[in-house]
């Protein structure tokens, strides 16, 4: 039925788990400025970019498709966007998303997503303890949400969020768009 996955959650999370590993994580340069973590570890986006004209030593990979550039971890794991597609379909058929922000080991502070449009869907993988997703309202009450038991939807443009503190190997993903529907 599936090409990659099974459908039942708890075997899905350890298969992307391993792909996950597998991926050789590294900070794009937004995100160093916001944090330093260790080697092997960052956040990086697998999707398209309109930025590739401010590094154009980079000579990223266009793609035809959107009439963007391919990101880096695009370019090098093309693999992923048909295991995000598939994993996607099954868990939030539903939701149309463009980029995939993917995190490992890395504790992001309080923040909003300004360049995302609409909700964004959070999930979490990997063996840690702690690092819930966190909500920031209005009022400045928390809500805390565990992304590693279910996909979470929120709109990160609007509501500020942070990782709490975490023990063991945590990667996320954030399924997300940045263009109108």
């Amino acid at each position: 039925m599936y090409k990659y996955f099974t459908g039942i959650w708890e075997a899905d999370n350890v298969i992307m788990t391993q792909f996950l590993e597998d991926v050789d994580f590294y900070s794009g340069s937004e995100r160093v400025k916001m944090l330093k973590v260790k080697k092997g570890n960052g956040s990086m986006l697998y999707g398209t970019t309109w930025k590739s004209y401010l590094a154009p030593g980079r000579n990223r990979e266009y793609d035809e498709a959107t009439g963007m550039s391919k990101t880096k971890v695009y370019s090098e794991y093309p693999q992923l966007k048909e295991i995000f597609k598939e994993f996607a379909n099954i868990w939030f058929p539903d939701f149309v998303w463009s980029q995939v922000q993917m995190n490992k080991n890395f504790p992001c502070p309080p923040h909003r997503d300004s360049k995302n449009i609409g909700e964004s869907v959070a999930v979490g993988f990997g063996d840690y303890s702690g690092g819930e997703l966190v909500l920031v309202n209005e009022n400045k009450k928390e809500t805390l949400i565990n992304i590693g038991i279910a996909p979470f939807k929120f709109n990160g443009s609007l509501i500020t969020h942070y990782v709490k503190p975490y023990t063991g190997d945590r990667y996320s993903l954030i399924f997300f768009s940045n263009f109108k529907k």
